[in-house]
């Protein structure tokens, strides 16, 4: 419990001070005196679920953003580890890496088409924004009709909303990562 009291008090803060934003102002948007929430601030309060659910809907955020614990987790981890997606058409692998989370808004991963292998990717839902890095090889990329070759060492972003594809038409496995962000 005690844990929680301290990253809600943390997060909190933190929140406030990146918005820019006042007591009083967050007051304002929240609902909750300028008192309490200066008690919740320096963990002098432990406020009822009814008092963090004004807070996180003032501030647009979901309930459990504010008691997350931010402590600084490094991970280092192999780009293959979370193991290959694939579908219908075989020569493809895709990789995730790091998976989508609200309040991240985007998701990374490794892509691998063999040669000679064309994916055909559905469009996103909602305002999707596609960056693939290309590491090796060099892939052809459709969004619409009209088709852009990307080198190894280079990189193409494009809105997502609509049907692409991606065609490999070297002699050796293309390699990219891949992140869709997702914007409001």
């Amino acid at each position: 419990m005690e844990q929680r009291h301290n990253s809600l008090a943390a997060n909190l803060q933190n929140i406030r001070e990146s918005r820019n934003l006042s007591l009083e102002i967050l007051s304002e948007m929240t609902g909750v005196s300028k008192s309490m929430l200066r008690q919740i601030e320096i963990g002098q309060s432990n406020p009822t679920v009814a008092t963090i659910w004004k807070i996180a809907n003032g501030l647009r955020l979901p309930f459990t953003a504010l008691l997350r614990d931010r402590n600084q987790e490094i991970t280092v981890k192999s780009f293959k580890q979370a193991g290959p997606i694939t579908g219908d058409v075989p020569g493809y692998r895709i990789f995730p890496m790091i998976v989508f989370d609200p309040e991240r808004a985007f998701e990374t991963y490794y892509l691998e088409i063999d040669a000679g292998i064309t994916l055909d990717a559905e469009p996103h839902q909602g305002n999707a924004e596609e960056h693939v890095f290309v590491l090796r090889g060099a892939l052809e990329i459709t969004v619409g009709s009209e088709p852009i070759k990307v080198a190894a060492e280079n990189f193409m972003s494009f809105q997502a909303n609509c049907a692409h594809q991606y065609r490999n038409d070297g002699p050796e496995t293309m390699a990219a990562i891949m992140t869709i962000s997702y914007l409001p």
